[in-house]
């Protein structure tokens, strides 16, 4: 394939901006018009920049089936040529997804910034001379800076680009790509009138729940006081953050500004009681579940859905949500979900890889007893639900007279399998367990919260043993992370400041650091002599033995995925539509032989990587017109 990068240029103003809209509704607004755009057609000739009239020319005779084509920002430049011009590359590439591995989540990617990094000059493009205005309001001399700019955004991209790519894993091309696709080629449907369903059925329930909760006025929820208490009557620990000093001294206040993360994750928060109440203190003027609602209602106005993906978006590779659409986080079975439509002739297919961080921790912790219990497709939960409950627990029937009751205690099991492989503590549990995110809620002691957890570690010495355990020997390992020389530990190495997986893609630690806490500094007792943390966007984050262990064991859960996406592409010509974690929806046409397509598909997601050798993985599928399981 030949390369060839690509830069829009297009028109905007104060209300028709890309800082007000998403990609899709800027791109796909009846205002949109291309400026022109940059094109660097090889390395051996120099950008050059085509107004919108020559462009059209050009991109219309251009063959593009054998054509690698690379913008910075490719989800917004691919869906330009995709839905203007009818432009549809063999491969799109995008550097700007390639730096989020390479310098870490905790890097701003844009052009700027990273030109800055790498001794470039900042970017020329006179954006404020054409601010609200077309091409033809122009200048002579504006025009011909615009066009300078871009060509000289395109040579950079091609110097970044070809930097990036030296050593970069092969396979994830495809995946960028891939990613890519499922913006800029969208087929996607909407049930139009589900959609409204959702939202007035939404709005009808807030209401109800802030009767229930007794707001009948925003007003009371101006005091942090009565927040505090309000949280507190639901289970929530309130976090603290400095504020202003007052007479000279120190004051904590609660997180309770919109911007912070305490508060962003309440307004996420499956618990619909606490979530309400957090809108209310903030002013929201729509719950998460209609604003997704009318999201995905407006966008499917416009046309097929746009699904945005960040790749390598979080520090552990996987994609995270973006555009105002966050497609990670539609609840299974969900009314939100299930108005998602299939194209007509084809099937969607949610394939989800079971269990595969909790499968991943046991193999790499050399737990042989549950790996063999996995072989087995025994049930990995009901063993530590059966010891804590001092009596046999089972997966109940439907019309089993105890089904309540068992799913619960099973649902406990496997909260305590998934949340203390990553070292949850005893109020996280109980909090976890009335929300009731593994089974149906039970509101549990916190003595009986921390026994659960205690019996975890107790059960689980390849994972928790004091110093052989997988989170001993992670902690020696964020040393190493810190400064040490290079060491393979299992399938992983650590090189650099990174964390190297067997298909050569890596996690940046190159911010962690062993920090001395001051006098006055909040922290726990464990950590006064002090503790690792690695800087994150919004500031800094602690790191230890069973956190490193998560990350790991997500990263190499998402290689896992992706390594099947991509051979379910190559091998079958079968697109993913979107990447939820550990989940491919995958796109299976509609005729006699979707089932069968179904299940090569399975096989592929239940291949064991040859560089995890006897790890026994297992996903689960459904065949459908609506994204239903």
């Amino acid at each position: 394939m030949r390369p060839v990068i690509i830069d829009f240029e297009s028109y905007y103003n104060d209300d028709f901006t890309l800082s007000k809209m998403s990609t899709e509704s800027y791109i796909r607004d009846k205002r949109f018009e291309a400026h022109g755009a940059a094109i660097k057609w090889s390395p051996d000739h120099a950008a050059k920049w085509y107004d919108e009239r020559q462009l059209r020319y050009i991109l219309k005779n251009e063959d593009w089936s054998d054509t690698f084509l690379i913008a910075w920002h490719m989800q917004f430049d691919g869906l330009i040529l995709t839905h203007h011009y009818d432009v549809h590359p063999k491969m799109f590439g995008c550097p700007m997804s390639m730096a989020r591995m390479i310098h870490g989540s905790s890097q701003s990617v844009s052009l700027d910034n990273i030109r800055k990094l790498y001794g470039m000059p900042q970017k020329s493009t006179p954006y404020n001379l054409f601010k609200g205005k077309h091409w033809n309001e122009m200048t002579l001399d504006v025009q011909q800076q615009v066009g300078e700019g871009a060509c000289d955004e395109v040579e950079s991209i091609w110097r970044l680009f070809h930097k990036f790519a030296k050593g970069y894993p092969l396979e994830e091309f495809e995946v960028i790509d891939s990613v890519i696709r499922m913006f800029v080629d969208p087929v996607l449907g909407a049930d139009m009138e589900m959609l409204a369903k959702v939202w007035t059925d939404e709005r009808d329930a807030k209401i109800k729940r802030r009767q229930a909760l007794g707001l009948t006025d925003d007003k009371e929820l101006a005091s942090a006081a009565k927040f505090t208490t309000l949280l507190e009557a639901e289970g929530v620990e309130v976090e603290y953050k400095p504020g202003k000093p007052k007479d000279g001294q120190e004051k904590l206040i609660p997180c309770f500004a919109k911007s912070d993360a305490f508060m962003q994750d309440l307004l996420e928060h499956p618990n619909d009681r606490i979530r309400t109440l957090a809108e209310a203190r903030i002013g929201a003027k729509s719950t998460l579940l209609q604003t997704r609602a009318e999201t995905l209602g407006w966008m499917g106005k416009r046309g097929p859905l746009c699904v945005y993906l960040r790749y390598c978006g979080a520090g552990t590779l996987r994609p995270s949500g973006g555009d105002g659409a966050n497609w990670l986080n539609f609840k299974r079975g969900s009314a939100i979900r299930r108005s998602i439509l299939a194209p007509d002739g084809y099937l969607l297919a949610p394939v989800d890889s079971s269990q595969i961080e909790f499968r991943v921790g046991g193999y790499l912790s050399g737990d042989e007893r549950l790996m063999e219990l996995l072989r087995r497709g025994e049930d990995p939960y009901v063993d530590i639900a059966s010891e804590f409950y001092q009596e046999k627990i089972y997966k109940p029937a439907k019309d089993d007279s105890r089904r309540l009751e068992m799913e619960q205690k099973r649902g406990a099991g496997k909260q305590a399998k998934l949340m203390c492989q990553y070292g949850a503590a005893g109020g996280q549990f109980k909090k976890t367990a009335r929300a009731g995110l593994y089974g149906p809620p039970i509101d549990m002691s916190i003595e009986d919260a921390n026994r659960f957890v205690k019996l975890y570690r107790d059960m689980s010495p390849s994972m928790c043993a004091k110093n052989t355990g997988y989170w001993a020997q992670a902690e020696r390992m964020i040393a190493r992370l810190g400064g040490g020389p290079p060491i393979e530990w299992g399938p992983l190495t650590i090189k650099d400041h990174k964390i190297y997986l067997p298909n050569g893609c890596f996690m940046v630690y190159d911010s962690l650091e062993y920090h001395r806490p001051d006098s006055d500094e909040d922290c726990k007792d464990f950590e006064r002599d002090g503790y690792w943390r690695v800087k994150v966007k919004q500031g800094w984050k602690k790191m230890w033995g069973a956190k490193l262990t998560q990350n790991i064991c997500e990263a190499v859960s998402r290689v896992i995925v992706t390594q099947a996406q991509v051979r379910i592409k190559r091998q079958y010509g079968i697109r993913t539509l979107n990447h939820p974690y550990d989940e491919l929806l995958l796109l299976i046409p509609d005729d006699s032989k979707a089932e069968e397509n179904l299940q090569l598909c399975v096989a592929e997601m239940k291949m064991t990587p040859s560089w995890l050798p006897g790890i026994p993985l297992d996903c689960e599928a459904s065949l459908g017109k609506r994204y239903s399981k």
